[in-house]
């Protein structure tokens, strides 16, 4: 099965949507610099995608070859 980068996007959308309320939070409430939170929020939605991304191990890599 192999995944696309827009299919991990849409399995994500949690994390885009947490992203934009704390930023938006962050910035009108707390008065935060604008840049670093985005880069925040863009940093901590691109771990979650990594971290959603498939790895093929090597056990299943010889497991499925024949």
């Amino acid at each position: 099965m192999v995944e696309t980068l827009l299919g991990i996007l849409k399995e994500q959308r949690m994390a885009w949507s947490w992203a934009v309320i704390i930023g938006l939070f962050l910035i009108v409430v707390g008065h935060a610099p604008i840049l670093p939170v985005i880069a925040g929020c863009s940093l901590a939605v691109g771990v979650s995608v990594l971290r959603a991304w498939p790895r093929i191990s090597a056990k299943a890599a010889v497991r499925g070859t024949r």
